[in-house]
């Protein structure tokens, strides 16, 4: 994981000036199934079997998207988000597919709320300009801005869901794919952002699932020395050593750095900013010293195991702490396991 990652919206506009981006697909993968092209006026079944004969799944946790549905429908679901944003201060592919594919995305999240049974549906766009912009094309899609503030899908889900209404998430992407099945057209591809000082050629790639991550990361045109590449996050990504790794529909990101990021190695100081940026109310800055002093008191570690693992605490933490490890530790103590269990 790249510790740390920075704030800045501004990073995303290279990498959303220009069109998405195809690349070949590795000569060894194997053609897209072909599947039954999909009527609109399709019961829940028939859709959900198109979702799973497509092999679409959602890229933001990587799971098929007929499970997703099905799981939803069991939940009673009662709103049907599509995220048209990303958090990560580099990543940019939900924005640029929902700029491209709006009308796909409206079709594909009406025939989602379908299958789940969902009776509202909304599309949550990185800001008030992409909201009016998606509006403007598909007039019978709400659409919201999801705010400016990390992690903005918490904190939104968490607003849409004051009340007791049943909300849940799903990708754009995964959105897209299923409005395509309505022609016939199996997309096994997804999306990736190829940014950071690392390459010359920031932008979004539409890519084969499976291709290696080296090829991602060359359509990038990298610099000749790059020390670090990570997929996933520039907050919670993991860094690869291994290029011919294959891309996963949930590898939003790859990111190319020429320097790994400087950590501080400060002690706390109690500011309070890590339990500011908090969405699940808890206290990590309370937490870490409490593990700190060798003597952890489990009803001391307030609401750890409510933590959702978005990493706001550490990556505004000036003393450069990995708070969000130190919470994971607490849950894993306060669960009764051993306090070293999780690192």
């Amino acid at each position: 994981m790249i510790p740390h990652g920075v704030r800045l919206e501004q990073q995303k506009r290279a990498s959303l000036k220009n069109e998405i981006v195809s690349l070949p697909s590795p000569e060894d993968l194997p053609a897209p199934p072909k599947i039954k092209p999909l009527k609109k006026g399709a019961a829940a079944p028939r859709i959900l079997s198109a979702a799973e004969e497509a092999g679409i799944a959602d890229e933001f946790d990587g799971m098929m998207l007929e499970r997703k549905l099905s799981l939803f429908a069991s939940r009673k679901t009662e709103l049907l988000v599509a995220c048209g944003f990303d958090e990560d201060p580099y990543t940019s592919g939900a924005e640029a597919v929902l700029r491209e594919s709006a009308e796909d995305v409206a079709e594909g999240l009406w025939l989602a709320a379908k299958a789940c049974g969902a009776k509202e549906r909304l599309v949550a766009a990185s800001s008030r300009r992409e909201a009016r912009r998606f509006a403007a094309c598909c007039t019978g899609t709400a659409a919201v801005a999801a705010g400016n503030r990390y992690p903005a899908r918490t904190l939104l889900m968490q607003k849409l869901r004051r009340g007791g209404k049943k909300a849940e998430w799903i990708g754009v992407q995964a959105c897209a794919a299923l409005g395509a099945a309505v022609r016939g057209e199996c997309r096994n591809e997804t999306v990736v952002t190829v940014a950071g000082d690392g390459v010359r050629r920031w932008g979004n790639f539409r890519v084969r699932i499976g291709t290696p991550v080296g090829d991602v990361l060359a359509a990038g045109k990298p610099e000749k020395r790059v020390c670090l590449v990570a997929v996933g996050s520039s907050v919670t990504g993991r860094t690869v050593t291994d290029l011919s790794l294959p891309v996963t529909a949930a590898t939003r990101c790859v990111i190319a750095l020429k320097r790994p990021p400087r950590v501080p190695a400060h002690p706390c100081v109690g500011c309070g900013r890590c339990a500011r940026a908090c969405p699940a109310g808890v206290l990590p800055w309370l937490v870490y010293r409490e593990l700190e002093g060798g003597s952890p008191e489990a009803l001391r570690l307030f609401h750890v195991e409510d933590c959702v693992g978005c990493g706001a605490c550490h990556t505004v933490c000036p003393s450069g702490i990995d708070l969000m490890a130190a919470v994971r530790r607490a849950a894993g103590l306060k669960e009764g396991r051993d306090l070293h269990e999780t690192e």
